[in-house]
Order: C-alpha cells, then structure tokens, then sequence
C-alpha cells in the first residue's frame, strides 16, 4: 500500500496523515508537494492520492495546468483520488464559495470530477466571512442510512449539473433537502470520491486540539469535546470503498 497525501506546505494536514497511518499502516503514508508532484512522483503504485483540506486556491495556484493533468492522467489510469474539504472543491467542475457575500469565489476547477458545483459554506452551519474556512463544528450525515457525527469546517455541498457520472454516499440531515456531503464516481478506469466534511478527525485527534493556554486559538475545539462522539470508522469505510 502506498498513499501520497498532497501538502500545499500552507496548510497543516497532520492528523490526516496520522488517521491514514493507523487505518492502513503508518509506513504506507508519504507527503508529497508540488514539485515533487510535477516531477513524477505519482506514479502508477500509488493506491491513493489524498488532496486534503485547507484552502483550495493556494493548491490550485501551485497544481493549474501541468499539476492538474498529471492527476487527471493518474485517475483515468486506474488510480484513486480523495478529496477531503478542499480537495473535494477541487474535485467539482466548479467553486460558488460565499456566493453573494463579500468573500465571494467563483471559479473552474481543472480536475473535474463531479459533474457541477461545490457551494459553500452551508449556512446552517457558519457564514462565509473569510476566504478559508468556518469555525468547526460536529454534524450529522446519513450514512448508508445511519445518523453519522463527523467534522465540519467550511466544507461544501455538492450541486449537480447532470444525473449521471457521480453516486451520493451520504447527505447533511440537519439541512433542509439534505444536500450531499459525500460524493464518489468513476474518470476513466479509476475513482474519486469527495467528501465535505473531515472523516479524518475523531475524539483523539479533538483532544490533541484541545489547549489550556492564554490566547487559545483553537478554542472551538475545546467546546466541541465534550459533546464529540467522533471515530474513524466512517474515514475506514470510505477509504475501503474506494480503494479496494
């Protein structure tokens, strides 16, 4: 096994890369930046490509282009792409971040995966009053029609512009319509899947953000311990989904 987790060298991703260490094995998981990238370094025994959360743009402004196809070219090959968040934005024909505010985005994404737009934030659960994230927050997903607590900080719904090419794997209960949360498909003889929300955080990696300091700039996640009843077995499956 052998999984290429992208860093954007902006954002901190490393309680992804612990979560797929103790799923499939620490020794499985690498970082890879954009040079490496663009230098070949997702080659064809790579089982998974992981583009994480954070914000998608400085991704973007490092992977337009010659980046982007080399992913493309790795999917339709039979590689597999997961996009977290940010990744999962990315992964859509479009970005409608913070449509009509003043911290509005709009723009193509060149991977392209699902067949329309990620719209975000979801209201309910924080307002688009900055170019990265929301505050975090646990949310429900119906899961294979179970209620599934997972992490939210800023992620998207997905809208769709077709029928077809894209499966839903799980939808927000708490809001209106229950818009997807989770989305996976087929490029060519590989497979995608997108997921809004962080599978990747469960109750151990909520206490590694929960500090007891003067100035605490992560204090939401100190609110969100107690009520946390989060584990990856949701992140197991959709890993197992889609790799295997």
């Amino acid at each position: 096994m052998k999984v290429l987790i992208y860093t954007d060298n902006v954002s901190n991703n490393h309680l992804l890369y612990y979560a797929l260490g103790r799923v499939l094995g620490k020794d499985s998981v690498f970082f890879v930046n954009s040079v490496e990238l663009l230098q070949g370094a997702l080659t064809a025994d790579v089982d998974l490509f992981v583009m994480p959360g954070g914000a998608s743009r400085y991704k973007s402004a490092k992977l337009d282009g010659e980046g982007s196809q080399i992913i493309k070219h790795y999917v339709e090959n039979g590689g597999r792409y997961l996009g977290i968040c940010a990744g999962a934005y990315m992964g859509c024909e479009q970005t409608h971040w913070a449509p009509g505010e003043q911290h509005e985005i709009v723009t193509a994404n060149e991977l392209a995966f699902f067949p329309g737009r990620a719209v975000g934030p979801v209201s309910q659960f924080g307002r688009g009053d900055n170019y990265n994230a929301t505050q975090a927050r646990v949310v429900k997903l119906n899961y294979q029609g179970k209620c599934v607590d997972s992490l939210y900080m800023g992620g998207c719904t997905f809208v769709p512009e077709s029928h077809e090419g894209y499966e839903v794997v799980a939808t927000f209960t708490d809001v209106p319509e229950q818009p997807a949360a989770i989305v996976r498909g087929e490029f060519g003889n590989g497979r995608w899947l997108l997921c809004s929300t962080h599978p990747e955080f469960d109750n151990e990696a909520i206490s590694m953000l929960d500090f007891d300091v003067v100035g605490n700039q992560y204090s939401e996640f100190s609110a969100i311990r107690p009520q946390a009843n989060l584990s990856l077995s949701l992140f197991e499956e959709l890993l197992q989904q889609l790799i295997y």
